[in-house]
């Protein structure tokens, strides 16, 4: 329909198994972008809600809006940071052809792809680094006394250590070079312990 925005779909160079999808605005100027991480406990995705629909709010006003289908990890917990690394670098690699901003380029997370978001944007390569987070309802720390269990397990497999579970817990990541975050949490959320955000809200506060 009329405004409705276009949709692309981009394979990974890697393997067919991870893939985004672009929703372009109708702008002339330059777009900042959104890569959407939906949530589903490492374990599946819930791209419809958590993704595609939010890329179709983003993109009504204004955003280049990128779906991430991200592999899911089975153990093999480095896997989904890779595909949002490489989605980050997608998008301002073809920012001319797409009519993005490369320098506004941010991550959005979910539940357990809030969790992937904050990884990114607390270990980061030089090509990969977000503008911005904006992380919902995010699993952030893997300490047993906040976890989604469901997330640790499908991440770090059934043999997790604590020194994995330490590296993971993203509110021990946080530097002074964490780009900014803006975290939208609900006290009553019985899937996730708002602590996840509150914590990640204090290191993100004492690292200015």
């Amino acid at each position: 329909g009329k405004g409705a925005p276009e949709r692309v779909d981009a394979k990974f160079d890697r393997d067919s198994e991870p893939f985004v999808t672009l929703y372009t605005p109708d702008r002339k100027t330059p777009a900042p972008a959104v890569v959407i991480c939906p949530g589903g406990a490492y374990g599946g995705l819930a791209i419809g809600h958590e993704g595609h629909q939010v890329a179709e709010w983003f993109a009504a006003r204004g955003f280049a809006a990128v779906v991430l289908k991200y592999t899911m990890p089975h153990g093999n917990y480095d896997l989904p940071r890779r595909d949002v690394q490489q989605a980050i670098e997608m998008v301002r690699a073809n920012a001319v052809a797409w009519n993005i901003d490369p320098a506004r380029v941010g991550v959005i997370g979910f539940s357990a792809g809030g969790h992937l978001a904050a990884t990114l944007l607390t270990r980061y390569e030089a090509t990969s680094r977000p503008a911005f987070g904006i992380l919902f309802y995010p699993v952030i720390s893997f300490d047993d006394r906040w976890d989604h269990r469901g997330s640790v397990q499908n991440l770090l497999g059934a043999d997790s250590t604590e020194t994995m579970k330490t590296y993971y817990s993203n509110e021990l990541q946080v530097t002074p070079q964490t780009p900014p975050t803006l975290l939208l949490l609900s006290n009553n959320d019985g899937t996730v312990n708002p602590r996840n955000s509150i914590m990640f809200y204090e290191a993100l506060r004492e690292n200015r």
